[in-house]
């Protein structure tokens, strides 16, 4: 009788080659393959781009270094990530913009779990493929606004409702997540306020989730979301609601002729087109539009994906032919109408015969997704090298310039022998809160610059908000303007000497430049009307000087 030795089987059976293992795991974990793959390419991306931060970017990131309950236009969450981030990786352009890849990359999870819950696997898997190549998350896993943080507590909040609402009874685990999800999002965007009546509208129109409208669960769950608000109102309060007004001032009727209503819609819709990718656009609207007209056949799942996409959309569409409005309004629309639409394309829906080749156009649509990708990564690194610089094809010239205008306006500082005195001048902006917020950024010591509108304007951004420096105890400070600037009869009069440094401008291709003038303010003067360091909320109506 023979013994076997364990050991030897061991080594003698077959191993797997690396090839082999490498197969097996990306057919086992393709989620988690692709995923990580797209989180490398967005992230390397970051580190490599060669244009500069947006002004919104730099704008925010100003925010938070002086964090609060409340800003002009938007909730705090943008501030708050933002100071994590520049307290992690420091202050440059890689921290301010990996949230924005980790946000949109992360947020496709949540995609692929509504996906795979409501209808398959597949449909989960490919509903993500479809996101994650769409020009719009690329460009919003790129540039860090309020966007890439409120669509993925969006799309976290659309899982976790679902879940919610599955059972008779509304567990407190689900209802907790739900609460951290709305309340997450309205600290992001107040665009989370329009999931509550999306939510309830689900609700009403599906008779097996009826029940749940009269849930003191569900009811608990929507206050307690609300509450995050709370801090935000408070602030609001202290602050003449302005961000309140701000909101408001997006809905007021613009009177403008008929034929500019119809360019202003054309533009709209084309900028859908490019933002989703034409195929997959087609795809989704021919499948809202074939849910709306066979409603009553629809499943729960798929009258859930419905109210969530196409309800809202039809909104927005019909708001686009009063006014203009931005490409990324719809944003939240899309993530349940790509997965109705995968549902479709896979045969997992009720609307299985709405389209003749549904493999074929599933191919089409991740394959042009896929090109208008690559092609916004071009036109972001090749576009602004090319003879094309400055055209109405570059998208770049909102992302280029204001490095060069910080290093220019420094040098200038330098020639002048103002950065190298023990006690350097106070650096005041006049010329908006685009070249403000650039300076505070990309100039060595990331100074606080005091933005000083006109004084008649009111409050038009954040800057607005803030205090004013007392001027009669600063000796001297630099102010930089738009060329032959009239300046706010509070700042020329709290000097009594002006001198032009010169001006530094930045050219963007095809005649575009950013032009700005820089002097130099000296002997204080003693103010008559001490209300001008003040926020300038609470001052009285003044009249511009002009600079000679």
């Amino acid at each position: 009788m023979s013994i076997v030795n364990p050991l030897q089987n061991q080594q003698t059976a077959p191993r797997l080659s690396m090839k082999m293992r490498l197969q097996q795991s990306l057919s086992e974990h393709t989620l988690w393959w692709f995923l990580g793959v797209v989180f490398l390419v967005r992230a390397a991306f970051i580190l490599l781009s060669p244009v500069d931060l947006i002004a919104d970017e730099s704008y925010y990131w100003d925010w938070s270094r002086r964090l609060d309950y409340g800003y002009y236009s938007k909730p705090p969450m943008i501030a708050w990530i933002n100071w994590l981030s520049s307290s992690i990786f420091g202050v440059n352009e890689f921290a301010v913009r990996i949230p924005a890849a980790l946000f949109g990359t992360l947020g496709l999870i949540w995609i692929f779990k509504l996906g795979a819950k409501l209808f398959a696997f597949r449909v989960g898997l490919f509903a993500v493929i479809l996101l994650a190549v769409t020009p719009g998350q690329t460009a919003m896993s790129f540039v860090m606004t309020i966007d890439a943080p409120f669509l993925f507590f969006w799309v976290a909040a659309l899982y976790s409702f679902w879940m919610m609402t599955s059972d008779k009874k509304p567990s407190f685990m689900w209802c907790g997540i739900t609460v951290l999800w709305l309340g997450f999002g309205l600290l992001s965007k107040q665009t989370m306020l329009g999931f509550l009546p999306l939510g309830g509208l689900f609700l009403l129109v599906t008779p097996s989730r009826r029940h749940l409208c009269l849930s003191p669960r569900l009811w608990g769950t929507a206050i307690l979301g609300l509450m995050f608000l709370l801090p935000v109102i408070y602030w609001n309060y202290q602050h003449d609601w302005i961000t309140f007004e701000h909101t408001a001032s997006h809905f007021q009727d613009t009177s403008v002729a008929f034929s500019t209503r119809l360019a202003r819609f054309g533009e709209f819709i084309l900028g859908q087109v490019g933002v989703v990718s034409p195929v997959l656009w087609f795809a989704v609207m021919a499948t809202l539009v074939a849910a709306f007209r066979q409603f009553p056949k629809l499943s729960d799942a798929e009258r859930y994906l419905l109210c969530f996409s196409g309800v809202p959309l039809v909104g927005i569409i019909i708001l686009s032919a009063t006014r203009r409005l931005e490409p990324n309004w719809p944003a939240a629309c899309y993530p349940a109408g790509v997965i109705l639409t995968t549902a479709v394309l896979l045969g997992r829906s009720t609307l299985t015969d709405l389209f003749k080749d549904r493999t074929r156009l599933m191919k089409r649509s991740w394959q042009t997704g896929l090109a208008f990708s690559i092609a916004t990564y071009a036109a972001i690194t090749i576009v602004p090298l090319s003879p094309l610089a400055g055209s109405p094809v570059d998208i770049t010239t909102r992302l280029r310039g204001w490095k060069q205008l910080a290093a220019r306006f420094d040098e200038l500082q330098k020639e002048n022998g103002l950065s190298n005195s023990s006690q350097k001048p106070l650096i005041i902006s006049t010329a908006g809160r685009d070249i403000t917020s650039a300076l505070a950024f990309y100039l060595p010591d990331q100074p606080l610059i005091p933005f000083w509108s006109q004084d008649d304007t009111g409050v038009l951004c954040q800057y607005d908000l803030w205090e004013r420096p007392d001027l009669t105890q600063i000796p001297e400070a630099i102010v930089i303007t738009e060329v032959d600037p009239s300046l706010p009869q509070s700042l020329s009069e709290s000097y009594s000497h002006w001198d032009s440094l010169g001006i530094i401008s930045v050219e963007l291709g095809r005649g575009r430049t950013r032009k700005y003038e820089i002097f130099r303010a000296s002997s204080p003067q003693i103010m008559s009307n001490p209300s001008s360091v003040l926020p300038l909320a609470r001052q009285p109506n003044t009249n511009a000087t002009k600079i000679k």
